[in-house]
């Protein structure tokens, strides 16, 4: 007969050995982007890609359990116990940052996705508002398109719906280079990945050249004189190229908070924002930056508080 321990604080967490990649959702999206020697063709194709909405509402909805799971546990524990698990808390943070941030830029193609993301979207709103930071508030409703439901659900049958699909696979199956769930019990895993975050740099860098293509895709749509398929290639191309640029963008400002140097490259992320076409693009980065700066603020704290336990 196996007998069930209760989880009463950090100490108590059965913590697996075996550390794993863990690949957060908007990184999850930029390795969609077919292996082409196109760089056209390849954005044309992504543009046009079936995300998994519903997995990844799953894991943002996980990510935000776990992380209420750790301030739960960390109530019972001893502060050195907490100060030694901080990172733990900022990679939850970040990841569910990450799957929210993913879900406003991915195109919903079917009910279920609509479902998904508006769900998610209601309750990024809903915890927002609580906050009272109107900036905040404004860039999610125009980064999720907040608004009425194109589909008439009752709420109940619609969080029924959600949550009886939103289903993430664990990191214990994921593939490397797949956005997975991961809870505390794979702790060594999360302190691993704050050890290797992006090189926030690179991501604007890339950004940038996607930019690049996408105003180029626009002049040419502009000068006219191309026939209707060549227009369709060239409108879905210019979309990937947007879409991949908000990609690395909002992942850059997501991380650049706890990097060394990160002020300069976010400055340059949002500088380059700018000339995102869509409105709603510019506010997904703008939301991404806010965002970034609450989480830098967590990761902040945390070094702070391990120093001080370590100092004593």
């Amino acid at each position: 007969m196996k007998t069930n321990i209760p989880t009463t604080s950090l100490e108590d967490i059965a913590l697996e050995a075996t550390i794993r990649p863990v690949t957060d959702d908007l990184d999850g999206i930029a390795r969609r982007l077919p292996l082409s020697s196109d760089r056209d063709t390849a954005y044309a194709a992504f543009a046009g890609e079936r995300f998994l909405i519903s997995a990844t509402a799953g894991r943002a909805l996980g990510f935000a359990e776990e992380t209420e799971r750790f301030l739960a546990l960390a109530e019972t524990s001893p502060k050195p116990q907490v100060a030694a698990c901080l990172d733990m808390l900022t990679a939850l943070t970040l990841l569910n940052s990450a799957s929210v941030i993913a879900l406003a830029i991915m195109p919903p193609r079917t009910g279920e996705d609509v479902l998904a993301r508006a769900f998610i979207a209601d309750s990024v709103d809903c915890k927002l508002r609580l906050t009272g930071d109107p900036a905040m508030v404004e860039a999610a409703a125009l980064a999720f398109e907040i608004g009425p439901l194109p589909i008439t659900i009752g709420e109940r049958q619609r969080r029924t719906f959600m949550l009886a699909s939103a289903v993430p696979s664990s990191v214990k199956n994921a593939r490397q280079g797949e956005p997975a769930m991961v809870a505390l019990e794979q702790g060594l895993s999360l302190t691993a990945f704050m050890r290797d975050l992006p090189q926030v740099a690179a991501l604007v860098e890339r950004a940038a050249l996607q930019l690049d293509d996408a105003e180029r895709h626009a002049r040419e749509i502009a000068d006219g004189d191309i026939g209707p398929e060549a227009l369709e290639r060239l409108e879905r191309a210019r979309h990937g190229a947007a879409l991949l640029a908000t990609v690395d963008l909002a992942r850059a400002c997501l991380y650049a908070d706890l990097v060394d140097d990160g002020a300069a490259t976010k400055d340059r992320a949002m500088a380059l924002a700018s000339r995102l076409h869509e409105p709603r693009l510019r506010s997904i980065v703008a939301f991404a930056t806010m965002t970034g700066a609450i989480i830098g603020e967590l990761g902040r704290t945390a070094r702070t508080i391990s120093a001080a336990v370590r100092g004593r």
